[in-house]
């Protein structure tokens, strides 16, 4: 069985991007926001904000 391109545009007609972009752009933007504050959180060493992190030097 072939795939037929002219076919192809009829996908768009079933999958409404109106319909689910959004949602998804939102459930992006919800995943980006939980790494990054989990990433924040859990490792003094990857957050820049808090200040420098702590060298060998100032941990002796």
């Amino acid at each position: 069985m072939a795939h037929n391109t002219d076919n192809d545009y009829k996908f768009w007609l079933v999958v409404n991007p109106a319909t689910w972009l959004v949602p998804i752009f939102l459930a992006l933007l919800a995943v980006a926001v939980i790494v990054h504050v989990s990433i924040l959180n859990a490792s003094p060493r990857h957050n820049w904000i808090a200040g420098p992190a702590p060298t060998a030097a100032a941990v002796k």
